[in-house]
């Protein structure tokens, strides 16, 4: 009897546990956060991103989360925001945002809930800028959120070709102006 009692109970935690497990699982699918702490940047301002990418229908509202973390304790850092055309706010978004550093707090977020009415790959850019004393320093950075298919429209009717290489090519109309200057 004890020995049936144990294995059931096994049975049963294992099975909540796969269940959990999926569950968890089918919820990270819906909600990816990508950051850049850890990876290399260009020399500039010492501040990382981390945020959740954003997969929504068309007309339907995106709600990102974005959380700037620096390595500097004191000073000013300020956020300029931009989005691409095509892009709209849910509540105004200021030009300039700023934070002010201090030793109790690395971490700054960000909020924003955005939609867009055409299907497409959309940016939200964000240009921070630091002065830590010794000048000042800025760190580029952009949020994807994509729109239905989520594609990024080309706005070129480029024409691609292959070299005998293999190596892709672009063909460009060009003209050229010759002056003779005497």
């Amino acid at each position: 009897m004890k020995t049936t009692s144990k294995l059931l109970l096994s049975c049963l935690v294992l099975t909540g546990l796969t269940g959990t497990e999926a569950m968890a699982k089918d919820n990270t699918s819906k909600m990816e956060t990508i950051t850049t702490i850890g990876h290399y940047q260009k020399p500039g301002a010492p501040i990382d991103l981390t945020h959740n990418v954003a997969r929504v229908a068309v007309g339907e509202y995106a709600d990102i989360n974005a959380t700037l973390t620096t390595t500097l304790h004191s000073g000013e850092m300020e956020v300029s925001v931009t989005m691409d055309e095509g892009l709209e706010s849910e509540e105004p978004i200021s030009d300039v945002t700023k934070f002010v550093l201090s030793d109790d707090q690395n971490s700054y977020t960000l909020h924003f809930h955005v939609l867009a009415q055409k299907d497409g790959l959309y940016y939200i850019r964000l240009l921070a800028k630091v002065d830590d004393g010794t000048g000042a320093k800025m760190r580029a950075m952009a949020i994807p959120v994509y729109v239905g298919e989520g594609r990024l429209k080309k706005k070129s009717n480029q024409v691609i070709m292959k070299a005998m290489s293999g190596e892709n090519i672009s063909i460009s109309k060009a003209q050229e102006t010759v002056e003779i200057v005497e």
